[in-house]
Formats: C-alpha cells, structure tokens, sequence
C-alpha cells in the first residue's frame, strides 16, 4: 500500500460499500475490516453482541457530551459502544494498512494515519434493486421503508459523532456512485487512487 495508509469507506444502505471494500482489499493485499470491528468490540468492552446491534447506531450521540475511553463514568451503552469501537479502530489502523466499512472511521483517525476517505451511494432504484435482491432477499413492500430507515441511522449516528455531514461530498475525499460505475469499477477507481498517491 502506497502512503495513504487507510481507506475509509461509508456507504448508503444496500449501496454495496462493504463488497466494494472487500474488493479494494483484495486489490491493495491488505484486510477489511467491517462487522468484524464490532465483534472485536463486544469482546473488549463485554456488552453482548445483541446489545451492540440493537444500540450501535443509535442516534443517540456518545460524543455530545465527553468521552473518557478508560473511566467508569462512562456507563451509557452507547458511548461504550462508541469508546470500544474507537479503540479498535485506531489500534487498527495502527497496526497495518486496510480497508474499513463505515463505524466513523474517517472521523475517528483524522490526524492520527493518512487516510482515503470514500463515500459510496446509489440512485434509490438500484438500491432498492439490491435490496430485494439474491443476497438481502427483502420483501418488495418493505425495501424501501428499510432504505430510509438504515439511511437515517446511519446519518444521525455519523452527524452526531463527528463534525461532518453524512453522505456531503465535502466530508470525503472521494464520492462513487455504485449504481452507475458497478462495484468492480468503484473498487478500480479507490484502489488505483491508492496506488498513484504520494
């Protein structure tokens, strides 16, 4: 991997930032890390996976009032959540050069490795396509009330804990649409934007 040592990617719901992340990967010869940072994070901070699924993006945002990441003040589950989440992230990115689907991570290393910060999107109609689709297999009657849904969490979880607007091209370095380029292209464009830099 050239200099930019991270590739940050946040996505819209059913807009394939996660197969194109794995694509990326592959390409760099590096790991992506996605579900598997909330794992890593239920382990470290012992709240249930459950727990962790149902609160990881609440809209509730842990970073509207202080964080200590070792204090026992830090009770509520979502800044726990939050603080677990942050450790893993940095500990890393600090360890080796990857890919990482979503979780802030853009917000969360700023200053700290040099990273490509992407935001992937899709028209509704090739999301929805997607969404009722082989792999998310979801009713035709409920696609798109789960579009908006997951879109929205995902908004107010990210716009709550960093000082950026979710899915605003100023926030990234690189916005792709996946329904007009294909994910095979996307993970082209980011993974060749990797190699060139200096």
């Amino acid at each position: 991997m050239s200099k930019i040592k991270v590739v940050t990617i946040g996505r819209q719901y059913c807009s394939g930032g996660s197969d194109i992340g794995r694509s990326v990967a592959e390409k760099l010869g590096v790991k992506c890390y996605d579900r598997e940072i909330v794992e890593m994070a239920a382990e470290r901070s012992g709240i249930s996976m459950a727990d962790i699924k149902k609160y990881e993006e609440s809209v509730l945002g842990p970073m509207a009032k202080p964080i200590s990441f070792f204090s026992k003040e830090v009770t509520d589950i979502t800044e726990r959540i939050f603080a677990a989440e942050t450790q893993v992230v940095m500990e890393l990115a600090g360890k080796e050069p990857c890919v990482i689907v979503g979780r802030c991570a853009d917000f969360i290393l700023k200053n700290k490795v040099k990273t490509l910060n992407v935001f992937i999107y899709a028209s509704e109609e090739k999301r929805l396509e997607t969404a009722m689709g082989e792999k998310h297999n979801i009713p035709a009657e409920e696609a798109k009330p789960l579009l908006k849904k997951y879109d929205k969490k995902r908004s107010s979880y990210y716009n709550a804990n960093t000082n950026k607007e979710w899915g605003r091209k100023a926030s990234y370095d690189i916005c792709l649409d996946s329904g007009k380029l294909g994910y095979e292209m996307c993970a082209q464009i980011i993974a060749h934007a990797v190699q060139i830099s200096k």
